[in-house]
């Protein structure tokens, strides 16, 4: 059943529940106040009676007058419990002077539980409403039957369902307004979660509705946009992954189908194998960095914090890129801060932060120097990378902590480099809680400075999202 039906019979169920329980409750207490209602007039009769029954009176008189007045029975009784005197307007209704009465009302007054100054015994059978109390000349009985109440209980039923139908029929009415205003926006819900099922992200119309309903359609907007953000990465990665490896792969099919076709002399084929396994280092390189990346952006790795000797780690570091330095005719050099000799990290992640940026200043750096700093600051540990390169373009700042994000494409990939070295180094850093900084000015070189917070503060993972601006986590300076 659709929600819009369900909706309305909820709506009408509930009002003609309500409706009968009001009805049930309020004509049956009604009944009972108007059955007592009417026995306090029979037991303020029968005083009136009591005192007209006086010594000398005659019984059948008065009971004859009295049974006129209030058209039903009235029956007098002497204190032996024989019936003097007994009137009703119905034929044959009386009995006959002289008779013993039997009536429980009748018998509860004799034996003293009813009194006739305020307390008449009052009993309620057979269509009838019984009022017997004691007055001056023995007990006075009346009797009179419940058919005017029971005509007013019936018109009464018959105005509650009139008004029940009637308001059952507003109720439908509104109950068809509300399930409408109620069930458009959820079916548009549900539309645009089909569409979002389908891969179809766009031409969702705006989805306007109160409370939850509300916060629910602003949230599944809010998906959708995620969902549009994780397919143009996902799309973005294939590529960019491809890309990668689709170029050294050709290249070893290449020269290994030259040496299993042909026999090249042996220095062609020893260039041959060079060829081949630089590529094959090139493709190893991409896949470790796309591992590195993918464990660092699903949460599955947080820092073990140990105390690190930071003088150790950058003439490590220095030491293992001297050669590749030395080949461009580029000098390094640190420059400690006495005050910085050790500091709190990781030491994996923070010897592969100082690798990567070091490795990245070499490959953008055809001449000069590249150094690396250390210094103390109220926030933690700097440690920052300072080229002579090429510089980066202003327009590419806000980019290069993205994914495969290259400034020059054909001149980073002929340096051999995996477009996600920078990406590493954001995560590791912002794992430990820290921030990246660059400087930079084209033509003039380059800074990057990582902070290392005193003592670590652990974050959340950031989600990869391909192609999100990252100027909220790395302040950029040109």
């Amino acid at each position: 059943m659709k929600l819009v039906y369900r909706l309305i019979v909820f709506s009408l169920g509930l009002v003609t529940i309500l409706a009968t329980v009001v009805t049930l409750l309020i004509v049956d207490k009604l009944y009972d106040r108007l059955a007592r209602d009417r026995a306090d007039d029979l037991a303020r009769a029968a005083r009136l009676v009591s005192l007209q029954w006086t010594v000398g009176a005659d019984p059948v008189a008065v009971a004859g007058a009295a049974s006129a007045a209030i058209g039903g029975r009235v029956t007098l009784i002497d204190k032996s419990g024989t019936i003097v005197g007994d009137a009703s307007p119905a034929r044959g209704g009386a009995k006959p002077v002289g008779a013993h009465a039997q009536r429980p009302e009748v018998a509860t007054v004799i034996s003293g539980e009813g009194d006739g100054s305020g307390n008449p015994a009052v009993v309620v059978e057979d269509d009838q409403i019984y009022v017997a109390l004691r007055g001056g000349q023995g007990i006075v009985r009346m009797a009179v039957p419940t058919r005017s109440i029971k005509a007013t209980m019936a018109g009464l039923r018959a105005d509650v369902l009139t008004a029940g139908l009637f308001a059952l029929g507003w109720a439908l009415l509104f109950a068809v307004l509300f399930a409408r205003h109620v069930s458009k926006p959820v079916i548009q819900l549900r539309d645009m979660a089909h569409r979002l099922a389908r891969r179809e992200f766009a031409g969702s119309p705006p989805i306007r509705a109160p409370g939850e309903v509300g916060e629910l359609a602003d949230s599944l907007f809010r998906l959708s946009d995620r969902l549009v953000a994780l397919e143009r990465a996902r799309s973005d990665f294939i590529a960019n992954v491809s890309h990668e490896l689709c170029s050294p792969l050709t290249i070893v099919h290449g020269f290994a189908a030259t040496l299993a076709r042909n026999d090249p002399p042996p220095e062609a084929r020893r260039e041959f194998a060079d060829a081949i396994l630089s590529n094959a280092t090139r493709m190893q390189r991409v896949i470790d960095d796309m591992l590195d990346l993918s464990r660092l952006e699903s949460g599955g790795w947080v820092p073990r914090n140990l105390r690190l000797d930071v003088d150790e780690l950058v003439e490590e570091a220095l030491r293992s890129f001297r050669a590749a330095a030395a080949a461009k005719g580029v000098a390094l050099s640190s420059r400690p801060d006495a005050r910085t000799r050790s500091m709190e990290g990781d030491k994996t992640a923070t010897r592969q932060i100082i690798s990567n940026l070091l490795d990245n200043a070499i490959r953008h750096t055809s001449s000069g120097a590249i150094t690396i700093e250390s210094r103390s600051s109220s926030e933690g540990v700097w440690l920052t990378v300072a080229d002579t390169g090429e510089g980066i373009p202003k327009e590419h700042l806000s980019h290069i902590f993205e994914r495969f994000y290259r400034v020059d494409d054909g001149r980073a990939r002929s340096h051999g480099g995996t477009g996600l070295g920078l990406a590493i180094v954001k995560h590791l850093v912002d794992a430990h809680g820290g921030r990246v900084e660059v400087e930079s000015r084209t033509g003039i070189g380059t800074a990057m400075s990582v902070l290392f917070p005193q003592p670590p503060v652990r974050r959340a993972a950031t989600p990869a999202t391909g192609t999100r601006q990252v100027s909220d986590i790395v302040a950029i300076r040109t």
